[in-house]
């Protein structure tokens, strides 16, 4: 899974700050353990919230201390996530179905279990999904086609991989449209969650990366990167990241509103993986680096670094979650800052992770985290969430990438993963 003769990845966290990150993992990894008797069979098994996470989580636990009894916690994770997928229906989604479940066996591999042949059940099973047209606004990352795609990128060079990567773009460029200066994804009102609706009775253009373009922007881009990507697919990532950044401003803080809806001017967004500048400039500096265009990631630079100094109290963040919360952003900047050295970013990356491990309080939660949960009607409340997108499992993989020289591949998964290769020249 690691190339060490190449990985350029450095421990961000040092002193006192890595001696209380490490504290943190150890008490995460303790309280995140399935019960001796072990898993109830019908226990999620996929990535987001289930046993494909925690696999991950452990998996890269044992790489980085070397302790046995880690890598056989992943290996007894994994194998309960394989049986789900042999026992019962799930949906497509890579954040909450086979795909993820896919993806995370692909990632394991060398590190868990031997290379295995061509044979690639779930990449057959995907294109048997994608045979059939997609509806509009069925794209994002989370449950749609970008997710789909990411699976399959991390599946290659199986056949069925190339196939379903084909595919993806095919029907994105059936499902997307010629918008402003360029291309993009319409989400139409039903399928907008219905305490945003509100906002966008008639649907919108999402900005986020977990729902909306950039998610399609980075895919687009790693696609490139792997040479799969046709010449009208290369014309539709184009299309995409001129109409992403047309909808740019320029705060001195900010970039990007949360979605561009008719009628409603635009406003800053939260900062946050899912919806935000943060997100937002990791997946367009992840297109850029993969298909070779600086002038993309000068621009993806720019936003990093605006959203780095915006005020925390002015930041929107919600929890010490990977999806919305303090994590999320402190991985975003120390990913960006391991690819530029840009020392702004870092800064940003350190002040984030310290905050995450302000937020912790023993007695509390899961090892002493709490997470925000928005229930319908929207009345949140806080919850100890184990998971890896909203969860225990993504605080505690995003500390481990400050404080090891494993560079953290799992941020795959969100589409921010990005290459730690030297930038082209403008």
């Amino acid at each position: 899974m690691t190339d060490t003769a190449s990985n350029r990845w450095r421990p961000l966290l040092d002193g006192a700050d890595a001696e209380r990150a490490w504290t943190a993992i150890r008490a995460l990894a303790e309280a995140l353990r399935p019960p001796p008797e072990g898993l109830d069979p019908e226990a999620d098994p996929g990535l987001s919230d289930g046993s494909a996470g925690l696999a991950l989580f452990y998996a890269y636990l044992g790489a980085a201390t070397g302790e046995e009894v880690w890598m056989e916690q992943a290996q007894t994770l994994i194998e309960h996530s394989i049986d789900g997928l042999a026992n019962k229906p799930l949906p497509a989604a890579l954040h909450g179905g086979f795909t993820g479940i896919g993806w995370t066996i692909e990632h394991l591999q060398g590190m868990l279990f031997e290379e295995e042949d061509e044979d690639d059940p779930i990449g057959e099973s995907l294109l048997e999904r994608l045979q059939f047209p997609a509806a509009r606004g069925d794209y994002d990352l989370i449950t749609g086609l970008a997710g789909y795609g990411f699976y399959a990128l991390e599946a290659l060079p199986r056949p069925a991989a190339r196939r379903s990567l084909q595919r993806v773009t095919e029907r994105l460029a059936e499902i997307g449209e010629p918008a402003g200066n360029g291309f993009s994804w319409f989400t139409p009102p039903e399928l907008i969650a219905a305490w945003q609706r509100a906002d966008a009775p008639n649907g919108n253009f999402n900005l986020g990366v977990a729902h909306g373009v950039p998610a399609i922007v980075s895919l687009l881009g790693e696609c490139a990167g792997a040479g799969v990507l046709s010449a009208e697919g290369r014309k539709m990532l184009d299309g995409a990241v001129a109409w992403l950044l047309g909808q740019k401003q320029h705060g001195e803080v900010w970039c990007f509103a949360s979605a561009v809806t008719g009628g409603v001017a635009p406003a800053p967004s939260r900062m946050a993986w899912c919806y935000g500048d943060p997100g937002i400039a990791a997946a367009l500096m992840t297109a850029a680096r993969h298909a070779g265009q600086p002038e993309w990631e000068a621009e993806a630079l720019d936003i990093a670094r605006r959203a780095a100094k915006r005020p925390s109290e002015h930041s929107g963040f919600v929890d010490p979650g990977i999806c919305h919360g303090s994590a999320g952003l402190a991985h975003l900047f120390n990913r960006m800052y391991q690819a530029t050295g840009d020392e702004t970013l870092a800064e940003a990356a350190r002040f984030w992770y310290r905050h995450t491990l302000d937020l912790q309080k023993p007695g509390e939660g899961i090892a002493g985290f709490l997470f925000w949960a928005p229930e319908v009607p929207f009345k949140p409340k806080w919850e100890p969430i184990p998971g890896f997108l909203a969860g225990a499992v993504g605080v505690a993989l995003a500390l481990l990438a400050a404080v090891t020289p494993q560079e953290p591949k799992w941020d795959r998964t969100l589409a921010v993963s990005v290459p730690l290769g030297e930038a082209a020249e403008l």
